[in-house]
């Protein structure tokens, strides 16, 4: 998962880290890679990978206009994994 440096820092979070995304549909654990190329108060978990699959915690309610699943976007809480 990608995080904004500002962000890392608020949640003492540092490249490698293990970091727990909580929805209310459930959590996942990924390393974390701090970088400024997501903006800040934004996370990005990409949908790629089978043991942290971004998909799992987000929305699959579908758009009534196009018909897609809403995996997009969802609040996520963000933790160091203990």
């Amino acid at each position: 998962m990608q995080v904004n440096p500002n962000d890392a820092t608020l949640q003492d979070i540092k490249n490698g880290s293990l970091v727990t995304l909580t929805t209310r549909r459930g959590s996942v654990q990924a390393k974390a890679r701090v970088t400024t190329d997501v903006p800040e108060g934004l996370v990005f978990l990409p949908f790629h990978f089978s043991e942290a699959c971004a998909n799992k915690i987000t929305n699959p309610v579908l758009d009534p206009t196009c018909g897609m699943p809403e995996y997009k976007v969802c609040a996520v809480k963000m933790e160091v994994s203990k």
